[in-house]
């Protein structure tokens, strides 16, 4: 079998990424706390990196075909490892520039996941388009890994090499795929040099594609919304440290196994009825996570099954909607060109980015404002009300774009790691 560098690069390259999102989380908040900032201030940093993302990620869908594909996932990675190289210098800062160097290393790391999720995305839907659902399925299983990884392989970092050490290690680490990117991977094909701006935000103008957005962003912020927010839950009903650790893992690896299904039977599932599961998953899941704690005074075992089914309807909220978009352009004979594949990928990177913005944010407010088991109400109920309204208005079939245009398409076959 045959190793597929460009396939592998990618692969790699995202998971790292998404290591740097977590890899920080075990002990830069006790580093932070120590220097004596606050618990918000810590909240905003951890936010900033995703807005920036979202602040950068509609100009490097507009020109990444003119920039080139290649130098977009070397710029990811190089920012990448200038953002926690930055980060080594801040263990012995004062606190004013313990938070400055803090706020521009979580940018560049915004740039960072932008950029290489983009074009990650633009690669395989251009480049492998027969393939594409199952290959962006096993993009979905590398970022899952990098999850995974990045708490684990952050904290034993930090006890063998210290912080600085830590930093400095991965940093190394992220540049190593720059190599393999600038060699195998491809620019490109058939662009024009005319390009429109904002073309991501035109076709959310047709209500289908913005239908099928909103439930990508819907079941990714109800992930997000637990991070901060289940933790302090579990430890009031019960749970030890090691115990919350665990769900936190295990609705991980439904999220990555989810995943590899995924890949191996899209091409047998309806797309659709994936799209509602995912909705209805999400909202079972709120259900089974918060109401039912005011119903039942010992439900010690259903947060851990709530948590599995948000899990899974996050998995298939963020891997589905882009393929079935497509899908859906192919039945009426659109043919679709690079500038839409590019804008595609940028409004499934404002996904990630939004989702990992408003999730934490909403936990916030409403658990200040009602309580956890009530703010998982307002979202069931809200998921619910959705789940009617996308039933209703969804149309399998209709027009994406006003005109059709050209693509020279590349068909590979099936194999995950294919020489082209």
């Amino acid at each position: 079998m045959k190793i597929d560098f460009c396939l592998s690069s990618i692969y790699v390259s995202s998971a790292l990424v998404t290591m740097t999102y977590t890899i920080i989380s075990p002990f830069y908040p006790l580093i932070a706390e120590d220097k004596g900032m606050q618990k918000w201030m810590i909240g905003v940093i951890f936010m900033a990196m995703p807005a920036c993302a979202c602040l950068v990620s509609t100009k490097i869908g507009d020109n990444i075909s003119l920039i080139g594909r290649k130098s977009v996932l070397a710029l990811g990675m190089i920012s990448g490892a200038i953002s926690l190289a930055i980060l080594a210098a801040v263990p012995n800062c004062s606190l004013t520039t313990f938070t400055i160097l803090s706020l521009i290393s979580r940018a560049f790391g915004g740039l960072s996941t932008a950029a290489i999720y983009i074009a990650s995305f633009s690669v395989i839907v251009n480049d492998y388009e027969s393939a594409r659902d199952q290959y962006i399925s096993v993009l979905n299983i590398f970022c899952g890994i990098g999850y995974i990884m990045g708490s684990w392989f952050g904290s034993m970092l930090y006890e063998w090499l210290g912080p600085i050490g830590c930093f400095l290690f991965s940093a190394i680490l992220l540049l190593i795929p720059v190599w393999f990117i600038l060699r195998f991977v491809e620019n490109s094909h058939n662009i024009t040099q005319e390009r429109h701006e904002g073309t991501c935000w035109n076709l959310l103008k047709k209500r289908n594609v913005a239908l099928d957005v909103m439930v990508g962003l819907f079941t990714n912020v109800v992930y997000n919304f637990f991070f901060p927010s289940l933790g302090p839950f579990l430890d009031e009903e019960g749970y030890n440290e090691i115990e919350i650790g665990y769900v936190f893992m295990l609705s991980t690896f439904i999220y990555t196994l989810a995943s590899a299904f995924i890949a191996f039977s899209i091409k047998r599932l309806n797309k659709l009825y994936l799209m509602i599961s995912s909705v209805v998953f999400a909202v079972i899941g709120l259900v089974m996570i918060g109401p039912w704690e005011n119903l039942l005074k010992n439900p010690s075992a259903l947060p851990i099954f709530g948590m599995s089914l948000i899990a899974l309807g996050g998995c298939l909220g963020f891997i589905i909607p882009l393929p079935f978009i497509l899908d859906s352009a192919e039945e009426l004979g659109i043919v679709q060109d690079q500038e839409m594949y590019d804008a595609l990928s940028t409004l499934f990177n404002l996904i990630i980015s939004f989702g990992e913005i408003i999730g934490p944010l909403l936990a916030g407010m409403l658990i200040s404002i009602m309580g956890f088991a009530n703010s998982c109400s307002v979202l069931s109920i809200f998921g619910a009300a959705f789940f009617i309204y996308y039933t209703g208005k969804r149309k399998e079939k209709s027009p994406l774009l006003s005109s059709k245009v050209s693509l020279t398409q590349d068909h590979h076959e099936l194999s995950y790691f294919h020489d082209p």
